[in-house]
Parts: structure tokens; sequence; C-alpha cells
């Protein structure tokens, strides 16, 4: 059996779908993480500094984004076989 042929008998478009929906849910770490961060420390963190807040909620995203992408990526190294 050839490895093209094993490959086209995957389902892509889910995986590529599941990957897309974990680094999502790092943009709703990043809301998080940036509402927190103003909660905390409103002096620092809000609208009269917003590259300050951006930066953090950037930082977030990238850390939550990538965590969930391992979670996911532990759980589906490989796109499942498609149903006929």
């Amino acid at each position: 059996m050839n490895a093209l042929t094993v490959a086209s008998r995957l389902a892509w478009g889910e995986w590529i779908r599941g990957i897309f929906g974990a680094l999502i849910s790092g943009g709703a770490g990043a809301v998080g993480g940036g509402t927190g961060t103003s909660l905390v420390d409103p002096d620092h963190f809000n609208t009269q500094h917003p590259m300050l807040l951006l930066k953090v909620m950037g930082v977030t995203f990238l850390i939550s984004g990538v965590t969930s992408l391992l979670k996911f990526l532990q759980t589906h190294p490989l796109p499942d076989e498609a149903k006929p």
C-alpha cells in the first residue's frame, strides 16, 4: 500500500478544523488574560495604555494557543480515517 493512498483516506479537513479551533481558544484565553490583568492592575493595564494591554494579550494568545494546539495534537496526532 502506497503512502499517498493511505493519506488520501484520512479526514484532513476535520483535523485542520481542530487545529484552528485549538488556536482560536488561544484568543479566548487572551481575552480572559487581558480582562483579568485589567482588573488586578487597572492603573497600568487599561484603555489609557492600550499597547501594554495588547502586549499582555498577545503573549497570552501565543501561550494559550500553543498549549491548546499541543493538547489537540496529543489526542489527534494524525487525522482520523475518513468515513465513507
